[in-house]
């Protein structure tokens, strides 16, 4: 392709916006960075043709691959996803004929295949599919520059007769401007595309639909408009999480004494508001009543099982009072061959218990009233969607949830024991998105406790 001043001057605008892009980290909260690549085809665009000529114009295959930013705008809603990709787009033109005059055309053929810097700016709006998900589908829309690279016309023709030998060239220098056989350096674009999300890769399907001409024929001065659609997959390499700055304290202006009167406060260092013996001046929590201790806040509850930690003998793990804040010792033998075992399943990131977990639960309540001998462990599971200490949380909710509606039959306390799992005993793979559901579950052993 020819030096073009004009063509040089739109490409390095395209990497001054690439680069001013890169550098706005600060303004956003959440940026990835990412590559992408497709395929697809492209073909010509609602173009003026005689209808005799028009089944001679077909599609040609296209591919994609670049560098892409996508800036969270509304966290878990709407994003702003910028691509750069280098494009390879065209359209095959064939005429074939049966019959004809010594030296008129028999067949011809007219391969475009171009090649363009394209420039997305799309705005996507997400559906996330649970509320800890890091999963989601999208649908976004905006508009696409594309910039010349290069190319070339593949031309092929043979004639009746002999006389005329035939044509196979290719021409790999073409003219840019606004006129008949020439490329336009620049054309818009608009883009739309849908898919789904899935951590940190995305798989869509993207159609550009034309908004201005990028080539005129020679021979009709046509001008061309060129579509694309196709199937496209992008993964995130990195990702730049904003730090948020520590607020400053304001600045108070300096007065002199003659300026303003300032009144003198006075602090009573005896006060007690909450009454704990602890002094308001040195009270950690001076609107709640707690011990010297603690600084005048109340005993803690590291694992919140409702025992205070003096008087916890497991400060880190839940239990029960009758066991001095430790779970109930579980003969795990015994639980391998005289113990009845129930399971009941929740939804993705939920602790809500379903209906046929209410049947389930009815079956253990009867088995506990019938033998006051019996004991309960649930322990609860969870699935890999999130962090340990998320599932770690939940997995221990799912069994509670599970415990109480057991305990609110008036059955005791002490006869019910809550181990939190997370992920780490899976019933089920994983990795595999199908079978998740058997993952989510609390599972109930009622057996006779051994003294």
């Amino acid at each position: 392709m020819p030096h073009n001043p004009h063509l040089k001057l739109l490409c390095n605008k395209a990497f001054a916006a690439i680069l001013l892009l890169f550098c706005c980290n600060s303004l956003i909260a959440q940026t990835k960075y990412g590559v992408l690549a497709g395929a697809g085809k492209s073909s010509l665009f609602k173009f003026a043709v005689p209808p005799a000529d028009y089944n001679c114009y077909s599609s040609a295959s296209s591919y994609w691959g670049g560098i892409t930013i996508n800036k969270t705008l509304i966290k878990n809603e709407v994003d702003l996803f910028i691509a750069a990709a280098y494009n390879k787009k065209g359209y095959k033109y064939l005429l074939q004929k049966e019959t004809g005059t010594n030296n008129s055309i028999k067949d011809s053929g007219f391969t475009q295949k171009i090649n363009y810097v394209d420039l997305n700016l799309n705005l996507r709006k997400k559906f996330m599919f649970g509320e800890e998900s890091t999963n989601s589908f999208f649908a976004g829309t905006g508009p696409v520059v594309s910039f010349l690279a290069g190319g070339k016309e593949e031309i092929q023709a043979d004639y009746f007769g002999s006389s005329l030998t035939p044509v196979d060239k290719t021409n790999s220098k073409l003219t840019t401007g606004s006129g008949p056989g020439k490329y336009k350096p620049t054309f818009f674009s608009w883009s739309i595309c849908a898919g789904f999300e899935f951590n940190n890769l995305s798989l869509y399907i993207n159609a550009n639909i034309p908004l201005t001409d990028y080539f005129q024929d020679a021979r009709d001065a046509v001008k061309h408009k060129v579509k694309t659609f196709g199937i496209t997959a992008a993964y995130t390499l990195y990702t730049h999480q904003k730090r948020e700055k520590p607020e400053r304290p304001e600045k108070t202006k300096k007065t002199k004494d003659h300026d303003i009167n300032i009144p003198v406060v006075t602090i009573d260092t005896l006060a007690d508001r909450d009454g704990d013996g602890v002094a308001d001046v040195h009270d950690k929590c001076p609107g709640i009543k707690g011990s010297a201790k603690y600084g005048g806040c109340p005993v803690p509850d590291t694992d919140g099982d409702g025992i205070n930690d003096d008087d916890d003998q497991c400060i880190t793990v839940a239990g029960v009072a009758a066991n001095h804040g430790c779970p109930v010792k579980v003969d795990t033998a015994k639980i391998n061959t005289d113990t009845t075992c129930f399971i009941v399943y929740f939804e993705p990131g939920k602790s809500i218990l379903k209906t046929e977990a209410f049947e389930t639960l009815d079956k253990v309540v009867k088995l506990l009233k019938a033998n006051p001998k019996l004991v309960a462990v649930f322990k609860g599971h969870t699935d890999n969607v999130g962090s340990q200490e998320a599932n770690y949380n939940r997995s221990l909710l799912r069994a509670s949830v599970s415990a109480d509606y057991v305990a609110s039959f008036y059955i005791d306390k002490n006869r019910l024991t809550i181990l939190s799992l997370g992920n780490k005993m899976p019933a089920a793979d994983l990795n595999d998105p199908l079978v998740q559901w058997k993952n989510r579950r609390v599972e109930i052993c009622v057996f006779e406790a051994t003294k």
